[in-house]
């Protein structure tokens, strides 16, 4: 029995579903000093035994995120509001972190070993510094050898300096260069704003709030010498002069700032290199401060500085360098392993975006196999890739929802995984840190996508009334943190007037998960109640644009056009004066794909469009002026929303919501917590638990999530409603014969081996629960083996959704074998074809889809045979790491009148994990 009001998977650091590998996480410990040389004599000044924790060290990902953590550090003063910002080299006793080429032995050849020179920082002014009077700190660093002590230090001969370099370095009397070596060899010497050479991949300075933030991490350690941070790992496949790569190794390096180790008066120097008069008072001076900030002081300006000795911008000196900690880390084979090495015949499948993180493991099982095939997959939305399978334009498509009205032929729905949606989030506490959990119900979810939240104060005192006079937005909190109903499930976290918190960033695309989303919605009461025009017990209305809207949906619309014109004048948004839109679809601004989402909440990118820039440098010119993304927020002022797959979420590290599973609550009543309301994490054991709730249904030949039973029902308030089934798609006539028999060792593999969780090549990686009996999913695996049967044959059958085990016929190597038959009643299939075992059925007259939402049309089939024929270019889940974005290809298919739009996404980058020691696995 689960009590009243609990919240079942919690993590302190947010809830993810799965955990590191088993034994790659790494600590280690080292004593680290600060030491003075006064007349000959060495005095520690400080000194502390620091231990350090990765996670997750091997078989890593292009940009996936490991946490790291510390203990025994110095207190940091100067706290930057972005530890990956240049400005954060200003924070005094930082814990800098960087992922650096090469590995920290003396065993190995020079070239291999990890150095300064080969650790990756995005910025020029984190590899230069100068000073126009004085001694600066690095030239009394004691550790340092005296070419290092030098006034200039490894600077670009001046004859072959730009002139933009010479031109900066006038007057300067000291100046330290810190050259970045590339995997190829080639040196940047990077100079004063990067005058002389930076690598491809960096940048003089932070240029913008909407580009990704840099890696290297100028960390805090609080007041009990404790820190923590997200770490996000480059490889060649998106930083290729770093190189990082399974031949390429690479490690993680930190570097407690401690403050120079000082020889000030120069003892370690020839007697005319030492400092004298004046000048060696200013060495001294320099070099034995103990910083200028107090512990745990935050940084108030971004131009105030911290004392160089003892700030993270001599990262790279002698002093500070001799007390690195180094974690070796190894990588997994390359994301688009299969775009190099793959030769074998290629098999597309289209489809579903949950899949990215499975495909990407699981196509190197194939493609490396010299006796399978390639493996693809065609990130399409699911409504497109049914109508395409329904039009013969494709073989196979991965989806979690059944076409409206059915396919036109027999088509297996095998099930090959069980995973999911979350709501991420990025929230911080009155304390500046990240919550360690956030409730949401279907109510606050239904709020945040129907525009009821008037997002600014603008919009709220001009909303108009509804025509019988009753208030709609005018009466309703700005956004989500200053909701009744928000505050009494979250108690503590701050309120914000960000746009952010006034919405859920959702795809702007025909989704299955959008469909398993309103469906959860639709399904609880209070949810309906407050669409249909209810208010909430506190008095919030539904924005009347959505009042009675028709609930499941695939494609949510994005409706108000209400335009506040009274507020959109000169100077208080120009572009909106410009070009005057509704704000709140503005504010909603939904994305291209759910990769698009995962990275902006990794991030804490809002996307709301409301920032005004004028590109015009004449005052009063509106010429070119854009509404453009709100951008990073400043972490510990953050409130960020957005639907993501349980897969992405894994790799990127996110923060995801419990939702509410069950409530015996009376509806119409306020409440001020939880109680009487369970919330379940999307951790293996609550998609277990939904596992084992599901039954197949005869007309759709799928297994549907029991919403309705999840809500009102006590037994399955264990139940995460987020869970969804994904199926492989496949006709059983048609295909020729290789690729009948690829497509079977394809389920054989999803259905046995492919459920292996891990994250090596073939594994089931974090964020999908293994289809296994145990988890309540024997009948899916059944279904799926006797389905790749079916798919082989050609024969026309469907498997019995409830019928016994069928015998495995192998075929390629493609996957483990069946599991030994078992009795089982026999049962109608769907789809137009008949059961195992029987003579095949001839296909169902094509028809069209009936649309019984109009807010939600299923494509309409149309005419076509082959993917190539519709001008189709396949975009696959392997080698999405080349690309930042995602670009959408619209095709338009022309059948009977009616237009239907293929979106084939360009794959993209992903991302890695959180704790270990307090995230539940999947087993």
């Amino acid at each position: 029995m689960i009590a009243a009001g609990s919240v079942i998977g919690l993590s302190p650091y947010g809830v993810l579903p799965q955990a590191a590998a088993a034994g790659s996480s790494v600590t280690k410990s080292k004593t680290v000093e600060r030491i003075y040389l006064d007349n000959g004599k060495k005095k520690v000044v400080d000194k502390r035994t620091v231990h350090l924790t990765v996670d997750d060290t091997t078989n890593l990902r292009s940009l996936q995120q490991i946490q790291v953590s510390w203990s025994g550090a110095h207190v940091t003063g100067g706290v930057a509001n972005d530890p990956n910002s240049d400005a954060a080299l200003n924070e005094e006793y930082s814990f800098d972190l960087f992922e650096c080429r090469g590995v920290d032995s003396t065993k190995v050849p020079k070239k291999d070993r990890i150095s300064p020179d080969t650790c990756w920082t995005q910025f020029a002014d984190e590899r230069f510094v100068d000073s126009f009077s004085g001694v600066p700190a690095w030239q009394s660093d004691m550790f340092a050898p005296r070419n290092e002590r030098a006034a200039s230090v490894y600077a670009m001969r001046v004859k072959k300096q730009p002139k933009s370099c010479s031109n900066q370095l006038i007057g300067v009397a000291a100046q330290r260069w810190v050259p970045y070596v590339g995997a190829d060899g080639k040196r940047y010497p990077g100079g004063p704003d990067g005058c002389a050479g930076l690598a491809p991949e960096a940048t003089p300075e932070n240029l913008s709030s909407l580009t990704l933030p840099s890696n290297e991490t100028f960390g805090v350690t609080n007041t009990q010498g404790r820190g923590q941070a997200l770490f996000d790992v480059f490889t060649a496949e998106d930083h290729a002069s770093l190189g990082c790569s399974k031949s390429v190794p690479c490690s993680l390096v930190a570097v407690p700032i401690e403050g120079i180790s000082c020889d000030a008066a120069g003892a370690k120097l020839p007697a005319k290199d030492r400092p004298q008069g004046a000048d060696a008072d200013d060495a001294k001076q320099e070099c034995e401060t103990a910083g200028t900030f107090k512990p745990g002081e935050q940084l108030s300006n971004i131009e105030a500085s911290g004392s160089a000795a003892v700030d993270g911008a001599l990262w790279w000196s002698a002093s500070n360098w001799r007390n690195r900690i180094s974690v070796p880390l190894t990588f997994a084979p390359a994301d688009n392993i299969c775009d190099v090495v793959g030769h074998q015949t290629p098999q597309d499948v289209y489809g579903t975006e949950l899949m990215v993180q499975a495909m990407t493991q699981w196509a190197p099982h194939f493609c490396l196999n010299p006796k399978l095939f390639d493996l693809k997959h065609v990130q399409t939305p699911e409504p497109e890739a049914r109508t395409l399978l329904n039009a013969g334009g494709i073989q196979a498509a991965i989806t979690s929802d059944p076409p409206t009205a059915g396919f036109v032929k027999p088509v297996v729905q095998a099930p090959v995984a069980i995973t999911g949606f979350g709501i991420a989030y990025d929230v911080d506490g009155e304390d500046g840190q990240p919550v360690g959990h956030l409730n949401l119900d279907a109510r606050l979810l239904a709020k945040l996508l129907t525009e009821s939240y008037p997002a600014q104060q603008i919009v709220k005192s001009a909303y108009p009334a509804s025509a019988d006079g009753t208030e709609t937005l005018s009466n309703n909190p700005l956004n989500i943190t200053q909701d009744p109903e928000f505050q009494a499930l979250n108690p503590g976290i701050p309120t914000t007037t960000a746009n952010a918190a006034a919405t859920l960033l959702t795809v702007s695309n025909g989704s299955d998960l959008m469909q398993a989303l309103t469906s959860y919605i639709n399904s609880d009461a209070e949810a309906r109640a407050f669409m249909d025009g209810q208010p909430d017990p506190w008095g919030m209305r539904v924005n009347p644009f959505y009042e009675g809207m028709t609930l499941p949906v695939s494609t949510w619309p994005v409706l108000d056009t209400f335009e506040p014109l009274d507020s959109y004048q000169l100077g208080l948004n120009d572009c909106l004066y410009a070009d005057p839109v509704p704000y709140l679809p503005q504010v909603a601004s939904p994305q291209a794909s759910l990769f698009n989402i995962s990275q902006d909440m990794q991030f804490a990118i809002a996307q709301s469009q409301t920032k005004c820039v004028l590109p015009s440098p004449n005052p009063g010119d509106l010429t070119g002026a854009k509404l453009v993304a709100d951008g990073r927020q400043i972490p510990g002022h953050r409130f960020m929303l957005g639907t993501v797959s349980l897969g992405d979420a894994e790799r990127e590290g996110l923060h995801l919501a419990s939702l509410q599973a069950n409530s015996p609550a009376d509806s119409g009543s306020k409440f001020s917590g939880p109680a009487g309301r369970t919330f379940v994490a999307p951790t293996g054991t609550g998609m277990r638990a939904a596992s084992r709730l599901l039954k197949p249904d005869a007309k759709t030949g799928a297994w549907p999530i029991p919403y309705t039973a999840i809500r009102s029902h006590a037994k399955a308030a264990a139940a995460y409603p987020g869970t969804m089934v994904v199926y492989a798609d496949i006709p059983t006539t048609g295909l020729s014969a290789s690729q009948a028999r690829d497509y079977a060792d394809f389920l054989r593999f999803a259905a046995h081996a492919g459920q292996q969780q891990g994250a090596s090549q073939g594994d089931l990686p974090a964020g999908y629960l293994p289809m296994t009996a145990a988890n309540g999913a024997g009948d899916l695996v059944r279904y799926t083996n006797c389905a790749a049967n079916d798919v082989q044959s050609q024969s026309g059958k469907l498997p019995s959704l409830t019928g016994p085990a069928c015998p495995s016929r192998g075929g390629g190597g493609g996957g483990g074998s069946s599991p030994p038959p078992s009795q089982g009643g026999t049962g109608t299939s769907p789809s137009g074809g008949s059961t195992g075992g029987s003579a095949p059925a001839p296909p169902p007259a094509p028809t069209t889809p009936t649309v019984t939402q109009p807010s939600n049309p299923e494509p309409a089939p149309v005419v076509a045979t082959t993917a190539a024929a519709l001008g189709i270019t396949p975009m696959v889940s392997s080698g999405f790491a080349h690309a930042f974005g995602t670009m959408l290809i619209l095709i338009v298919l022309i059948a009977a009148g009616t237009a239907a739009f293929v979106r084939a996404l360009v794959p993209v980058r992903r991302r890695g994990r959180l704790d270990p020691a307090t995230r539940p696995g999947i087993a």
